[in-house]
């Protein structure tokens, strides 16, 4: 690009946040690039900023503003949109920011392009009549997998989370919609699927609700339904499921993924506490010991399953009791991997309000604790499985510090090895060697 109109039009897109973010950029990244705007080779040089915002935790609320910021000084005269679920509740926060541009709401992000070509002055504008939160995506820069985003929004009101708030309810993607995108990221070499979603395993509940099938006799849709329906579609390449909660992970899941060989043997199933009182405090529809019996049932049903999960410490009222509950669960449990959060304050939940309040401090150490546990926890899984055979998907960039290919089994163990640039992409067997708390390596078996 030549000219000083073109160069106006380079843009580059940061993103916050969980998967279903990920994917939304990426949508918006092919957007702006049909538009005729083209992706700066480095963000100093960019002239338009998307900033693609979080809100589960004050962190990511902070995080976002300190990019426009950032953004602001690589690029004084560069516009700065800024959009995702922290504009959806904060706008009139994100207005006071000097620099900022443009705010976009999630249900905006797909005429971001029309938004940009044109010449409004206007700091905000109205969600447009019809405009859809997911467009088509063909790839997915800088991953050897794609995400998929297969619905939006959240039926469950878990007492720390924003999310409802800012995502709304449930809405499905039809699955013929669905089933041609994940046609074309397979013709396009994608060769892992991940299905993502706000509330994934919910996926269908809209379009006919349980209520109703259990009137008249009739199974509703369901996420099985999606995995059956991508299993009937050519060519290599595997399936895994992003976060799923306890409530969705049904007998006719597990079956579906022990029977069938292309759905990675993996479940991230959210614990967030393994103690009752606090369970029921954060509004979490199971128990302790159901969620045990839950993972007691995946683990006899798949052979060889990772369960991954996600554990909140500090939250309002946790006493020192309490987090050994939760510490001594989790070190029964054995999670091939644990997510720790620690709380944080949302405005809108039923948590902000909360009396019993934790010391950072304390809650600082709880983090640190369980992660010791969580870090043994992962060495014991991947042990597990020195000496054996994994087909790993080999991501697109070396690992920084090593400079050896990378990439995750299907049972969700990260492995280190040595080879040529070519498997980048590529699903291949890999004999896991050697693992320690830090790391796992292997050998290729060509």
């Amino acid at each position: 690009m030549n000219s000083q109109s073109d160069t106006k039009k380079r843009f580059h897109l940061h993103t916050l946040g969980c998967k279903v973010n990920q994917y939304e950029s990426q949508a918006m990244r092919e957007s702006l690039l049909s538009a005729g705007f083209e992706e700066a080779s480095s963000r100093d040089l960019a002239d338009v900023y998307v900033i693609n915002t979080c809100t589960v935790t004050e962190k990511a609320d902070k995080e976002s503003r300190y990019m426009v910021s950032v953004f602001r000084r690589a690029n004084p005269e560069a516009r700065i949109v800024v959009t995702g679920c922290y504009v959806e509740k904060d706008a009139g926060e994100i207005a006071s920011i000097p620099g900022v541009s443009y705010i976009l709401k999630n249900a905006q992000k797909g005429i971001l392009a029309d938004i940009l070509a044109g010449t409004p002055t206007i700091r905000s504008l109205k969600p447009a009549a019809g405009a859809s939160p997911s467009p088509r995506i063909t790839g997915f820069k800088d991953h050897a997998k794609a995400f998929v985003k297969v619905q939006d929004g959240c039926e469950n009101r878990c007492a720390y989370c924003k999310v409802p708030l800012v995502r709304g309810p449930l809405r499905s993607r039809p699955l013929d919609d669905i089933k041609n995108e994940v046609e074309g990221l397979v013709k396009n070499g994608f060769r892992e699927i991940v299905l993502t979603g706000i509330c994934l395993g919910a996926w269908g509940r809209d379009f006919f609700p349980a209520q109703m099938a259990n009137t008249f006799g009739m199974a509703g849709a369901s996420l099985t339904d999606v995995i059956r329906a991508l299993d009937g579609i050519s060519g290599d390449f595997r399936i895994r499921l992003s976060s799923i909660e306890p409530r969705y992970v049904t007998d006719e899941l597990i079956v579906l993924i022990r029977l069938n060989r292309r759905i990675c043997r993996h479940l991230h199933i959210p614990l967030q506490s393994g103690d009752d009182e606090i369970l029921k405090r954060m509004n979490r529809p199971y128990t302790a010991e159901g969620y045990r019996s839950l993972v007691e049932k995946v683990r006899s049903g798949i052979d060889e399953v990772a369960i991954t999960t996600d554990v909140m410490v500090g939250f309002p009222g946790e006493s020192a009791a309490h987090f050994k509950n939760t510490l001594d669960f989790v070190r029964a449990l054995a999670p091939a991997r644990t997510h720790i959060f620690t709380f944080s304050k949302r405005a809108g939940t039923a948590a902000y309000g909360m009396e019993g309040g934790i010391d950072p401090y304390v809650a600082k150490k709880r983090h640190y604790d369980m992660e010791g546990v969580a870090l043994n926890a992962s060495y014991l899984y991947a042990k597990a499985f020195v000496g054996r055979v994994a087909k790993v998907l080999v991501e697109n960039k070396r690992e920084k510090d090593s400079g050896l290919l990378t990439g995750y089994s299907d049972n969700y163990i990260k492995i280190l090895f040595s080879g040529p640039d070519g498997l980048m992409g590529r699903i291949v067997p890999v004999r896991i060697i050697e693992t320690d708390p830090a790391k796992t390596t292997g050998v290729y078996e060509e």
